[in-house]
């Protein structure tokens, strides 16, 4: 049998039991300096126990702000007392004198709702301006039963600016929640409600990006014939456009000015017409000068109605940058017998009635027709400027629908579909999104949108669709602007007018 080396073995062991001791002894020390220490008012424990305390302290602070930017970002980085007094409801008790939150934050000490903390400043939240809205709720203007005399400032309940143009107010059965399509009219019965022409509110922040979501509208061009200023001194915008699959939407990889066989906004060209010479260009700049003649020099010739549609689409954009968005109507314009149809049943189409006679189907029907027609609405104080619906307008409704109960529509076809024959507006639920009606059914809805040379973009689905399977409200189609089937017409869109350049 092997022996064992008992001298190794008592070496080691006679150097562990040392190392032991000395270990001990040196715990016992670092113990005693430890406890001495952390007696003091300043020791390292009671600096422990800040730090600690500070943390907490500084992650609640960061979640109220979290809070906050939230808001601001809906607002265009703005936020009201009302709007921060709510946040810090939320989290804090705190004692006021008054109802409102004092001018000096540093003034008021909030104490968190589990007792934690009750030393912190409201200015160690937030220490910024506040813009105080000249607003009312949106209840507040229904209860007036009036049409406003000035352009206002209206908050609606879940927090969204709308600026009611004057002329116009809320009617009795719009909902108090901008993602629910609050409605302005400019007409009412003595009991509140509607019997005028209708449009939904479509809110924009001034980046120009749709609230309540990181997708611009617009952006500014960089095509040579398009970049720079305008005749106005407006700086030139082209719109952004989507492709919307699902509950989402991607911008076109390919798009915008400077393209030749791809989606753009503004574009001027006439295109081409099947039916007509080389000369209906000529042809149909002569018809606009005579269906608007207080403008008529806008549509002279190419260059001129180049100008315009850009002088158009920059005030537009101006004024969302100044007032927060754009209305679109709730009907379909109406063309031919459509429109006494759907007023005699309470469901208007549209006050401004159809292009021309009601029987020129030439003119009714065709882009050039109902782009003149579109751009005729005005009401008595002359606060808004209405259009054809732009495509980047579409697809900002669109998007805005996305961030709210409707977006399994945005896509979906069938929703819309009436059958082989127009029917009373409003009439198929489904086919409403964000209040808005027919974005699918009834007719498909030219736009200023154009594609190519040859062809400018209508939206949405149409009655007698065979294909109606493959149609939604996001739906893009191309036509010839001398198109005059009887399935198309337009979408009137408002932009409250600028008051300076």
């Amino acid at each position: 049998m092997k022996k064992i080396n008992m001298k190794f073995y008592k070496n080691f062991h006679g150097i562990s039991v040392i190392s032991l001791v000395i270990t001990i002894s040196v715990l016992l020390i670092l113990t005693g300096v430890t406890v001495t220490i952390g007696i003091r008012n300043n020791g390292i424990l009671q600096k422990s126990k800040d730090i600690s305390t500070a943390t907490d302290r500084t992650a609640l602070i960061e979640l109220v702000q979290t809070d906050i930017h939230g808001i601001q970002l809906r607002n265009g980085g703005k936020i009201s007392k009302d709007e921060l007094k709510e946040v810090l409801d939320k989290y804090f008790t705190y004692n006021l004198d008054g109802e409102d939150l004092p001018d000096d934050l540093s003034s008021l000490t909030l104490t968190s709702n589990d007792n934690k903390y009750n030393d912190i400043l409201a200015s160690e939240i937030y220490d910024g301006k506040f813009y105080e809205y000249n607003t009312f709720k949106v209840m507040k203007i229904k209860e007036t039963k009036k049409l406003l005399e000035y352009n206002t400032d209206v908050i609606s309940d879940d927090r969204v600016k709308i600026t009611v143009p004057a002329g116009f107010t809320i009617p009795e059965e719009s909902p108090n929640n901008a993602k629910d399509g609050i409605i302005i009219t400019d007409s009412i019965d003595e009991t509140g409600k509607s019997n005028g022409n209708e449009f939904v509110w479509i809110p924009i922040n001034p980046d120009l990006k749709v609230v309540g979501t990181n997708k611009p509208m617009a952006k500014i061009s960089t095509a040579d014939e398009y970049t720079g200023i305008d005749d106005n001194g407006r700086t030139n915008y082209e719109g952004v456009l989507y492709n919307f699959t699902g509950t989402d939407s991607t911008e076109m990889t390919s798009y915008g000015q400077g393209t030749l066989y791809e989606y753009r906004e503004p574009d001027s060209k006439i295109v081409y017409d099947y039916d007509y010479s080389d000369d209906a260009p000529v042809n149909y700049l002569r018809d606009l000068r005579q269906w608007l003649p207080g403008e008529a020099d806008r549509y002279k010739n190419y260059n001129t109605f180049l100008n315009t549609v850009k002088e158009d689409y920059n005030e537009m954009i101006y004024s969302i940058k100044t007032y927060g968005g754009f209305y679109v109507a709730r009907y379909e314009m109406g063309v031919k017998d459509v429109i006494e149809s759907n007023m005699s049943s309470g469901k208007a189409t549209s006050k401004i009635g159809p292009v021309r006679n009601a029987g020129d189907w030439f003119v009714s029907r065709q882009w050039y027709g109902l782009y003149s027609k579109a751009k005729t609405y005005t009401n008595e104080k002359k606060s808004v400027k209405s259009s054809m619906i732009w495509g980047s307008q579409y697809d900002a409704m669109l998007n805005y629908a996305l961030t709210g109960d409707d977006k399994e529509k945005v896509t979906k076809a069938g929703n819309g579909y009436y059958g082989d024959k127009e029917v009373n507006t409003g009439v198929t639920p489904n086919d409403k999104i964000l209040n808005i009606f027919d974005l699918e059914g009834n007719h498909i809805e030219w736009t200023l949108e154009a594609n190519s040379n040859n062809y400018r973009v209508a939206r949405g689905s149409y009655c007698s669709n065979p294909e109606k399977e493959n149609f939604s409200p996001s739906s893009r189609s191309n036509l010839t602007c001398d198109s005059t089937y009887t399935y198309i017409s337009t979408r009137l869109t408002l932009y409250i007018n600028p008051t300076e350049n």
